[in-house]
């Protein structure tokens, strides 16, 4: 009785573990449920509210709206970071607004839909727009072969291919265009230009013939008539620039500009037409402000302030007391160097958001007349009248540039470099002048700012490291750089010569002469890889090879830190 009790009660037992055990694998089973359907409730109204928000954002950008695209956009890609289309939008918008943060946008877009070659293409033509042809180039180069049998990959390779004036690859990249897309003119006069280009007179020839067919394309006659025009100048093909120049006169459609551009092929090759353009050009633009500004710009350009500022008698008083126009006229008493008359038109009427360049004006009025103090007081009323706007800002660089005033300049350009919006494109300029320069403390200063900027851009990481190295700043970090170049692009000369050198500046010497002969004998004769190749080659005692590559390295650009390791290691040859 017992044991069939025991055996029972076992029973119920295991009955009500089972039970148990069921309920709990349902509860677990309901929790789960409950997770994914949550979770999927919010991604729906994750995906639900970034649709909604890139609808504003289209319809804004239609509407030319960019600020609200911007807004809408950013709020897009808050709530749905791996939104490609919040990011075109973006990207876009900034192309809009020549904002090269458009490149990390499209960098974006491509890391989101990696096999989507119309962003891999858009990237490389963005890159293009804001002359980061490094970039383009390595972004193309990772495109598959079997997405290449585009007519837009060819275009793209193209003008890739002439960033590096290699124009043989271009041509036959805009062939394969053509090809590709035959009724597209935009590319056929591509082809044309660069035919027009080459060394090959029959590839000159034929293009020349292929941009005189489209001129009577109205949608590219315009752009043919100018490939004609620059090919008639480049080979002084007198008869056929005046005749060209005519024939752009005499389009109804043409544009001001264009007109203008003719007008110049007139006076410089000296033909009778000219005095009948320019009066017919002088009466039109009598009766619009922008048209007289235009030709009085053009003239102070072409030498004929003197001119200008007699026929600006002729216009009427209102127009006159436009501030555009006013600047041309104070334009045209610089040309002649006349400041009393430059100080008086500054004295006249209110000269609102031009307030800078009035200042700037009444600067260089001062300075040529050796007035220092006026001059010091009148820049630093410019610079404070622009404040922080980087149009205005940028007006004052430029301009101080032009006056050769370059502390001035490059004073302004350090200020936009604080300006999120503009810090890019001044350190670039300031990278620029400092390269023309030759000035490496200034190279260092821009560089260590421009890698944080745009810090996966190789070629100037590379730069950075290189002119580390060459004033022994930072050394560590710039070998720990040059590695990492090094390592992702093992074939590049440039990376390679400059891990090369941090190597043999930490002592080093078998590992950079090992880095530098994996290069190619092309590689090597390069000028600059030759001056560093030289260099180690002198340290490591192998006299004579060295004594071939400083031959080399007399073609290269130096800086004159380089031009001082490459005098010492010549000296070293001549003690040894």
């Amino acid at each position: 009785m017992s044991r069939r009790s025991d055996s029972a009660l076992e029973t119920s037992l295991q009955r009500a573990e089972h039970t148990y055990i069921k309920l709990c694998l349902g509860l677990i089973g309901v929790l789960c449920l409950l997770v994914v359907a949550c979770w999927g409730g919010h991604r729906f109204y994750v995906r639900w509210q970034e649709h909604k928000l890139m609808r504003q954002a289209h319809v804004a950008f239609d509407k030319n709206d960019l600020r609200w695209a911007t807004m809408a956009a950013q709020r897009a890609y808050a709530v749905e970071p791996e939104s490609a289309d919040a990011c075109r939008m973006l990207a876009t918008v900034a192309e809009r607004q020549d904002n090269s943060e458009a490149i990390d946008w499209r960098r974006r877009v491509v890391a989101i839909d990696p096999n989507s070659m119309p962003d891999r293409i858009a990237l490389v033509e963005s890159a293009l727009r804001f002359k980061q042809s490094t970039i383009a180039a390595g972004v193309l180069a990772q495109i598959p072969a079997e997405q290449q049998n585009d007519a837009r990959y060819h275009s793209t390779a193209a003008h890739v291919a002439l960033t590096k004036n290699d124009l043989a690859a271009a041509e036959q990249h805009l062939t394969m265009a053509v090809r590709l897309s035959p009724n597209d003119p935009q590319r056929q006069l591509k082809l044309a230009e660069v035919q027009l280009r080459t060394d090959d007179r029959s590839k000159r020839d034929a293009g020349r013939a292929l941009a005189e067919r489209l001129k009577t394309d109205p949608r590219v006659r315009l752009d043919a008539l100018h490939v004609l025009l620059d090919d008639a100048g480049r080979w002084r093909h007198d008869s056929a620039s005046v005749e060209l120049a005519r024939e752009l006169d005499r389009l109804p459609d043409a544009p001001f500009a264009d007109r203008l551009v003719a007008l110049g092929i007139l006076r410089g090759l000296n033909d009778p037409d000219f005095a009948v353009s320019l009066t017919r050009l002088e009466a039109e633009s009598t009766q619009s402000a922008d048209k007289a500004v235009n030709l009085l710009t053009w003239m102070n350009v072409h030498g004929l302030s003197l001119l200008a500022i007699d026929w600006s008698k002729q216009l009427p008083p209102e127009m006159l007391g436009s501030i555009p126009l006013r600047l041309a006229l104070a334009d045209a008493y610089v040309q002649l160097r006349d400041w009393a008359a430059l100080k008086a038109i500054l004295q006249r009427g209110s000269w609102d958001r031009a307030e800078p360049i009035r200042c700037a004006l009444q600067a260089k009025a001062a300075h040529e007349s050796g007035d220092a103090v006026g001059f010091e007081t009148n820049w630093v009323a410019a610079v404070g009248a622009a404040g922080a706007d980087p149009t205005n800002l940028n007006l004052l660089q430029t301009i101080a540039f032009q006056w050769n005033w370059s502390d001035k300049a490059t004073a302004v350009l350090w200020m936009l470099a604080e300006n999120p919006d503009a810090q890019r494109d001044a350190l670039q300029a300031l990278y620029r002048y400092y390269v023309a320069q030759r000035d490496t403390s200034g190279l260092y200063r821009t560089l260590s700012r421009l890698v944080a900027v745009i810090p996966h851009d190789p070629a100037l990481r590379n730069n950075f490291a290189q002119i580390s190295l060459l004033l022994k700043a930072e050394t560590s970090h710039a070998l720990v750089i040059a590695q990492d170049l090094h390592k992702a692009h093992p074939h590049d000369a440039a990376f390679a010569s400059t891990y090369a050198f941090a190597l043999f500046q930490s002592g080093d010497m078998k590992g950079a002469l090992k880095i530098m002969r994996q290069l190619t004998p092309g590689q090597l004769h390069d000028p600059p890889v030759a001056a560093y190749f030289g260099i180690l080659l002198a340290a490591a005692g192998q006299n004579d090879n060295a004594t071939e590559y400083f031959a080399l390295a007399e073609k290269a650009k130096l800086l004159p830190e380089e031009e001082e390791l490459v005098a010492q290691a010549k000296a070293s040859l001549v003690r040894q």
